[in-house]
């Protein structure tokens, strides 16, 4: 939608203010479900309100009326410096992709647009198949996993070696401790920043400095024979180009913006594409037997991978159902007119993008897993405003088609190489909110059984999948 005239505006006054506690505010809602609150408001209150958290004040923009906005008018009207220059002072920088606006971020954009394209993770399936066989190696039968912190490790090692050309491992356990403080008192500030002076803060924060530091290390020779250019080669390339543009001091954070990244948007989505997997045992039959015919030619090559219609319809409801970035935080730059209100300049400001995710208009039954809501003669999806798991307006996530594959082969190789059942069976879904969305720790899977040999052929399904659901003994 365009921004309204003064002529539209029906009142001067402020948008309605949600309803909250004394002192506290919303601030219990925010923290513990942002978009089923403001879902909540949107349906009460419209698609203009205000929230309290503690100090803060936000005017909300929500609904597909807030998801058109920002795609048109975003760049005119809102900065997404402020809420992020905290996350760039971690690292010492003045500046990253994510907190850039205008010019300035367009021409970061193009040079990070390569490094982060799905072409880079298509070329290596074979390696990243490779590497969930080794993982999956290792992991016994019998035991329960903890899906999340299982999928963090993975993933970040994936993206450390397509990406980066640097291992992670021995950094994990700090770059999730880091990155998950940093975000809750720099960026969304629901914890108090006193919280980073504890030494173990501390000790993450200089362990990520320092995993920075070998990737760029890693970088300072060409890259190996037959390997393209990377996303860092290309970072350091502009830095020499241009230093007043991309000064040393600030590659530090733009280096490891994929492994901050992948924590969230593959890791978090993928424990919850597990989850909705191995409580449909009709539906984990469906994408098994499409999997393994993918890998019945030998490793799967990017052609076949974009075949897979039942994995990738399910992985489109997940990220309906499960929306990792449920709203988008910016401070206005330029005052406009909104649902009938105006909203003015420096005015802090939640958009609410994933909000229709769950209107009826759009969804029915929105609640219901349903991946048929995809199929061509539906495409529920399509309706303007309607879906936007990777966020919207000139900030959308530039990574969201190597995300996409990403999320597809890691789930693909999973399902090919063991066969898995939630541990305990009568388990139910509980989403931790911080940093981003993701299952709770009670998310457990147990491996029944080693599926593929060293030379990767997968067993036959033999009934297994039913055995999915049995007890855990």
């Amino acid at each position: 939608m365009r921004p309204e005239t003064s002529a539209t505006v029906r009142s001067a006054s402020l948008p309605p203010l949600a309803a909250g506690l004394p002192l506290l505010g919303n601030v219990r809602e925010l923290a513990a479900d942002p978009r089923a609150f403001l879902f909540e408001q949107y349906q009460r209150l419209g698609p203009i309100f205000r929230v309290r958290a503690l100090h803060q004040r936000f005017t909300v923009l929500a609904g597909p009326e807030a998801t058109q906005f920002i795609t048109r008018q975003g760049a005119r009207h809102f900065s997404s410096h402020d809420f992020w220059s905290g996350m760039d002072e971690e690292f010492e920088a003045a500046r990253s992709l994510i907190s850039m606006d205008g010019p300035e971020h367009t021409r970061m954009r193009m040079a990070q647009k390569n490094g982060y394209s799905r072409t880079v993770i298509e070329r290596r399936l074979p390696d990243v198949v490779e590497m969930v066989r080794q993982a999956t190696q290792a992991w016994p039968v019998g035991e329960a996993l903890p899906v999340h912190a299982v999928l963090q490790r993975l993933v970040t090692e994936q993206l450390g070696q397509l990406v980066a050309r640097t291992s992670p491992e021995g950094y994990v356990d700090d770059l999730i401790f880091f990155v998950r403080m940093a975000l809750q008192t720099r960026v969304t500030r629901l914890l108090p920043g006193v919280l980073r002076l504890l030494p173990r803060y501390r000790r993450a924060k200089a362990r990520v400095h320092a995993l920075g530091r070998a990737v760029l290390a890693a970088h300072e020779t060409p890259p190996p024979e037959g390997q393209p250019a990377n996303l860092i080669d290309a970072l350091l390339a502009l830095s020499r180009e241009d230093p007043d543009f991309l000064p040393s001091s600030d590659l530090l954070i733009s280096v490891l913006g994929p492994f901050i990244a992948g924590l969230d948007t593959v890791a978090s989505t993928g424990a919850f594409v597990l989850h909705a997997l191995l409580t449909q045992p009709a539906l984990l039959e469906r994408v098994t037997v499409e999997v393994d015919a993918l890998f019945a030619e030998g490793p799967p090559a990017a052609a076949r991978l974009r075949q897979l219609d039942v994995l990738h319809r399910t992985v489109l409801e997940t990220l309906r159902m499960y929306p990792i970035a449920p709203a988008i935080t910016r401070t206005v730059v330029e005052p406009f007119s909104f649902g009938g209100h105006e909203v003015a300049r420096g005015e802090k400001v939640l958009i609410g993008t994933t909000v229709a995710h769950y209107l009826e208009k759009f969804y029915p039954n929105p609640t219901v897993f349903d991946i048929d809501r995809y199929l061509p003669e539906r495409n529920e999806h399509r309706n303007p405003g309607a879906f936007a798991p990777y966020g919207a307006g000139p900030h959308i996530c530039l990574g969201a088609g190597f995300a996409e594959v990403h999320l597809m082969i890691l789930v693909a190789a999973l399902l090919h190489t063991v066969r898995l059942a939630v541990d305990p069976p009568e388990y139910r879904l509980r989403i931790d909110p911080a940093p981003t969305p993701h299952p709770d720790k009670g998310f457990r899977m147990k491996v029944l059984a080693h599926r593929t040999t060293s030379a990767g052929v997968a067993d036959p399904l033999l009934g297994g999948l039913q055995a999915t659901q049995e007890p855990s003994r």
